[in-house]
């Protein structure tokens, strides 16, 4: 296993090589800013991490109460041994590209064998839209994510053939992980899952006991995972997250053409457009679907040629490759090569499919899909199944062609991991100054809560504002848009605390020469989430100790 890791480590290095120097490149998502803000919980001892205070122009917005924070935790690991806030944020995005890989290979290793695994894995990491996610888009938590599919699907297999309880331990695991990663993407991964669990069900027949068994898995993650997922399914009314979904994020803006998945090659470092006229790539990868087609050319091919040495009509005599359990010796227990690879590619192309028009009908059916906001975000799915298709390319062709192959993946696909813009500079810039001012004014109605009645036009003011003061009582309004969950005290005494002005602006009514206390805390549904996931951890623990 430590030649495959270092082998996949060396393979990947044009994918992050350009990482390795001082300073950062540009990208879309305000990932540096939510590492910044998620450090800052950190150094306050606030866990679970909910509010960003320098959001929304200064007046704070609750990031973190809707936004995956796994991925910033790990920055946070690094930032903890005095790496910059820059340098752990890249350290983040290449144990993403390194660890996806390996959890691909896992995955890949148990269908096709080790040679397989380490060509799905290569596939995995060069597809195009890695490159978007990472040096484009700059999107960390999506990028983690493809860490955790491989995974999910892993321990699917392995339960529904083995059920042994460490799988579905793991499994568990797994699900919570991307939960809070980007819950997105599991909103993405979940129709798949499923038609992943019934195909291996249907290969190794199982009581429907193991069915029982994986819905629980799911529900168990959900209990894991309920410290951030219960604020995000019972406090979403609280924020302008159905904003998310109109306007330039109307899903029937963005999808993407055939042209733009097949045949281009433009590559940009632009923004999703309205129609067919976008700033970067959709593209699946040339390299990805011929390998993909010449798979399941040659496949059918190799199965569906009779044996000239027998003169029977029997199939199993006639078609012996169509049914038997594997081709060469290297591929581990299965039931037919040729299934699993009209399987994942059959994926696949739904993925595909589900980022072009044709497939309005099906977005418009199911409604929580226009939270998804970019059709062209199954380009994840894809990648996932196409590679996991392509690591039986070496059954059906010679190990030379294969190597030319890679080597061609490598040569065209390496280009696009770059960035557009390289800024030499170090944290006390990137957080300050006018890059500190886009930065607090980006992606200002994401989480903007509701009590605001409108978006703010300038940045806040560093101290409070005393509305109100006579002998006896005073009112003073803070520069912090009101969120539930603020609390101010004098001493011990609870303070009443509301929202006033056009901003909704924390305000607090109080004795006079108070000594007022302001903090974040949790509300009832945050505290019974975070007691949920507690209880929950605690009993897996037990539960695995026990089975083990």
């Amino acid at each position: 296993m430590k030649k495959i890791a270092l082998t996949i480590i060396l393979l990947l290095v044009p994918t992050f090589g350009l990482m390795l120097r001082g300073g950062i490149f540009t990208m879309h998502d305000p990932t540096l800013f939510r590492q910044y803000e998620f450090n800052n919980c950190v150094q306050q001892l606030i866990f679970p991490c909910r509010w960003a205070p320098d959001a929304g122009m200064g007046y704070g917005e609750p990031v973190f109460n809707y936004y995956g924070q796994f991925p910033y935790w790990i920055g946070q690991l690094f930032i903890s041994t005095g790496i910059s806030i820059l340098d752990a944020t890249k350290i983040s995005f290449i144990l993403s590209l390194l660890v996806s890989a390996l959890s691909m290979y896992l995955l890949a290793r148990e269908i096709w064998g080790k040679t397989g695994g380490l060509i799905s894995a290569i596939f995995y990491s060069y597809a195009s839209y890695r490159a978007v996610d990472v040096w484009v888009r700059g999107n960390l938590s999506e990028t983690w994510a493809f860490v955790f599919f491989p995974l999910i699907l892993l321990f699917i297999k392995r339960f529904i053939e083995i059920s042994k309880s460490k799988y579905l331990f793991w499994l568990i695991l797994s699900i919570s992980g991307l939960v809070i990663t980007h819950n997105l993407s599991l909103l993405m991964m979940f129709p798949f899952a499923i038609a992943w669990t019934a195909f291996w069900w249907w290969k190794s027949p199982r009581s429907v006991h193991a069915i029982y068994d994986l819905t629980s898995a799911g529900l168990v993650s959900v209990l894991l995972s309920a410290f951030y997922l219960w604020p995000v399914i019972f406090e979403s009314s609280l924020v302008t997250l159905g904003q998310t979904i109109a306007g330039y994020y109307d899903f029937h803006l963005h999808y993407a053409t055939l042209k733009q998945l097949f045949l281009s090659t433009f590559w940009g470092y632009g923004g999703s457009g309205w129609g067919p006229i976008d700033g970067l790539s959709f593209a699946v990868g040339h390299v990805h679907w011929v390998i993909v087609g010449v798979v399941i050319v040659f496949a059918i091919y190799k199965y569906l040629t009779p044996n000239p040495s027998q003169n029977t009509t029997t199939l199993s005599q006639r078609y012996p490759h169509f049914i038997s359990p594997y081709l060469g010796g290297e591929t581990p227990q299965g039931e037919g090569v040729l299934k699993n690879i009209i399987f994942f590619s059959s994926l696949g192309l739904l993925a595909i499919f589900l980022t072009h028009g044709k497939s309005d009908f099906i977005w418009n059916l199911v409604k929580p899909m226009a939270y998804i906001q970019f059709p062209w975000r199954f380009l994840t799915m894809s990648t996932l199944f196409l590679s996991l298709s392509a690591g039986a390319v070496y059954k059906f062709i010679p190990k030379i062609l294969v190597s030319l192959l890679l080597c061609l993946l490598l040569l065209l696909n390496s280009g696009v991991f770059r960035p557009d813009i390289w800024r030499d500079i170090t944290d006390a810039q990137q957080f300050s100054g006018k890059l500190w001012d886009e930065q607090r004014s980006s992606s200002l109605s994401d989480y903007w809560p509701k009590s605001a009645p409108i978006l703010p036009n300038k940045f806040a003011p560093t101290t409070p504002e005393i509305i109100l003061e006579t002998d006896t009582y005073q009112k003073i309004r803070y520069p912090i848009v009101y969120f539930p969950g603020w609390t101010a005290r004098n001493n011990k005494q609870e303070l009443f605390v509301y929202p006033s002005g056009e901003l909704g602006l924390v305000t607090v009514r109080a004795p006079a020469n108070s000594n007022i206390k302001l903090s974040f805390e949790d509300t009832p549904v945050r505290k019974i989430g975070n007691i949920v996931s507690l209880i929950t951890l605690f009993g897996l623990v037990i539960w695995i100790w026990k089975k083990s």
